[in-house]
Order: structure tokens, then sequence, then C-alpha cells
């Protein structure tokens, strides 16, 4: 500001010294006489206008320029503090993030690895059940095999029985040779097999 005001009075110095010049021009002169030659009357209301003008824009533009600069650097100034925040804040929700999901993974390896172990005790307690299982179905199968088997031979003794008895009844009423007796005990067996 202080250069501009300097301006000033160094043009309304030369505006001053032309003024006495232009006394001593010729009124005969051509045109570019008139227009090299300073009249300092109009030098002084120039210069007064624009000194006007210039008080004027200062008054009326300048401030207002200055503080809408001044507001817009401000708000420049706020939207950086908030950029700062805002990225001081995303930085620190991504390290939670990490930190939530560094938990979600122990915890899902502690699931995993509690199923494993719950797994293996099922598996196990089923194994042994379907043992015990197996062991009671062979052992009721071998009770029912021996009973089977117990009732089989029941059953053979009493056909052998009755087999001899109804052999030695025909051997009884026929007084025959061995070889007779051989014929009729298995002549009576295989009729025996023939009927079962």
């Amino acid at each position: 500001m202080n250069k501009l005001v300097n301006a000033f009075y160094y043009l309304i110095f030369i505006s001053i010294s032309f003024a006495g010049d232009s006394a001593h021009v010729s009124e005969g002169g051509g045109w570019l006489d008139r227009w090299l030659t300073v009249d300092s009357g109009l030098l002084l209301w120039t210069i007064l206008t624009f000194l006007v003008l210039l008080f004027i824009l200062r008054w009326k533009a300048w401030g207002p320029l200055m503080d809408a600069l001044d507001h817009r650097a401000e708000q420049i100034e706020e939207a950086l503090s908030k950029a700062e925040i805002v990225a001081a804040e995303a930085k620190e929700q991504a390290k939670e993030n990490e930190e939530i999901l560094a938990k979600a993974r122990e915890e899902a390896q502690n699931l995993i690895s509690q199923a494993k172990t719950a797994g293996e005790k099922l598996k196990g307690k089923l194994e042994e059940e379907g043992n015990n299982q197996y062991k009671i179905l062979i052992s009721n199968a071998q009770k029912d095999i021996d009973t089977a088997k117990n009732q089989a031979l029941n059953d053979i003794k009493t056909m052998v029985v009755e087999i001899a008895l109804e052999a030695s009844e025909k051997v009884i009423k026929r007084n025959l040779n061995n070889e007779d007796n051989t014929k009729i005990i298995e002549e009576t067996v295989e009729s025996f097999q023939s009927n079962n």
C-alpha cells in the first residue's frame, strides 16, 4: 500500500513540473505537441478522481475482497483440520477393526478346536456304544445259536430215539439175522429222511 501512495506522490510531482512547462509551449504546434503537452488542470482533476476512486475501491471492494479471502482461508484451514481429524479417526477405526478381526479369528479358531474336540469325544462315545451294541448283538446271536443248536440237538436226539424205537420194534417183531436188522434200520432212516 505504501508503494501505491508513493507512486501517486510521484505522479503529482511530475504533473506539477509539466504544468509549468506547458505554459511555455506555443499554441501553433502539431498534434504530437498537443499530446505530449500536459494540462495542469486536467492532470490535477485526473489525480483527484483517481484518488477518490482508489478510496472508494479500497472502502467498498478491497475490504470485502480481503475479508472474503480471509474467510476462504479460514474455511480451507478448517477443512484441512477436519480432514486431519477424519484421517486420524479413520486410522483409529482401522486399528479397532483390525483388533476386532483378530479377536474374531481367535474366537473362530477356538470354536473350531472345541468343535473338533467335541467331535472326537462324540466319535469315541459312538464307537464305544457301537462296540457295546455289537458285543450285545453277538452275545444275543450266540445265545440264539446255542439255543437253536441245543433245540436241534434235542430234536435230533428225540428223532434218533424214535427211529431207534421204531427200528427196535421192527427188529423185535421179526427176529431176523444181522443183515435183515441193518436193512430194516436203513429203511427206517430213509423213510424218516423222506418225511422230514
